[in-house]
């Protein structure tokens, strides 16, 4: 019955951060990725399996209140980037690695499907631009959840960061 009840919070967390960033004016698929930290704290603290139905609620969540063209493109991202991050986790990979892929995988999941859905390979010109700011939202994505998993007390995962910024000394 716990794990029930903190799947539900974690998807109602998931679902207000994607509500939330839809709000936010950002260029067209360019997104600050807030629901990946309710995935990542998923991914290493629950099961697969808490982590793949919170991910897929989520996406459900997102046809119902932005379309069935966004849930679809929202799945397509998930289960791309789901599966890299699964794959590096289990390979250690840090967790700055872990979320910048997953930003990464997910942003490409999402373009293959819109893609798809349009018939064009036009869209292959916003690859840059998808690349870029997937990797940059799953690099601050993998900071703000360090700083999370610091502050929770049954936390798997303890990340160091350094006390303060040493300055380079010019010659």
């Amino acid at each position: 019955m716990r794990s029930l009840a903190r799947n539900g919070l974690l998807l109602t967390l998931a679902c207000t951060f994607s509500y939330l960033e839809s709000l936010i004016p950002t260029p067209v698929g360019v997104r600050l990725g807030l629901s990946n930290l309710v995935i990542l704290y998923s991914l290493y603290c629950q099961t697969i399996r808490a982590t793949c139905a919170i991910g897929f609620l989520k996406c459900t969540f997102v046809a119902i209140t932005r379309g069935f063209s966004a849930g679809i493109l929202s799945s397509a991202g998930f289960v791309l980037s789901i599966c890299g991050m699964l794959l590096l986790q289990r390979c250690h990979a840090s967790l700055l690695l872990t979320s910048a892929c997953g930003g990464l995988l997910h942003n490409l999941g999402q373009l293959a499907m819109a893609m798809l859905l349009m018939q064009s390979i036009g869209l292959l010109g916003y690859l840059p631009v998808l690349l870029l700011s997937g990797t940059v939202a799953g690099m601050l994505s993998a900071i703000l959840a360090g700083i999370l998993f610091n502050r929770l007390p049954d936390s798997p995962i303890h990340i160091q960061f350094p006390n303060r910024i040493q300055k380079r000394r010019s010659l």
